[in-house]
């Protein structure tokens, strides 16, 4: 649904409620210029230090009709949370078992229609310090239009106290 300025409306959900999510989003989106996505080149990591632990940035390669994903940047935070770091790693090479399928979908759905994502998904059984993320995915397009870079934020959810799962 488009705004009274002809943009369309991406509103953040209702669960995602926590501050930095609209933050980064409300950023995202006073970039965008004449309905066009921001670029790389538009992200200013010195705007947003407070969040660096918590972003990551992932490269879109197309390949002709194949579309591959690079982690370029992984946040210092995030690593912490999953356990170890992505920065230069094809998503088929680090995605846990069972689960590149769905974080491609994700990811090209992202990608081809230049929208933001906003999803949710829980943790490992081997990790009982989170319960799950919530991500937020953000397309940036060096020439407006044809997205080549996702630009993201995860928040952990922490598992309640003396919890077992």
């Amino acid at each position: 649904m488009p705004t009274d300025s002809g943009e369309p409306a991406y509103p953040v959900p209702a669960e995602f409620d926590d501050d930095r999510f609209h933050w980064l989003f409300d950023y995202w989106l006073q970039r965008r210029e004449n309905g066009r996505l921001p670029g790389r080149r538009d992200i200013d990591p010195l705007h947003f230090r407070h969040l660096l632990g918590r972003v990551y940035l992932i490269e879109v390669v197309r390949e002709g009709e194949r579309i591959r994903f690079r982690f370029r940047l992984w946040g210092s935070k995030i690593s912490g949370i999953f356990g170890h770091e992505h920065t230069g790693h094809w998503l088929e090479d680090i995605a846990a078992p069972g689960t590149l399928a769905e974080l491609e979908n994700t990811l090209r759905t992202c990608a081809l229609g230049a929208r933001p994502h906003f999803w949710r998904r829980p943790m490992t059984a081997e990790n009982t310090d989170y319960v799950a993320t919530r991500r937020m995915l953000l397309p940036l397009a060096g020439d407006g239009q044809t997205v080549d870079m996702l630009f993201g934020l995860i928040i952990e959810e922490p598992a309640p106290a003396n919890s077992a799962r």
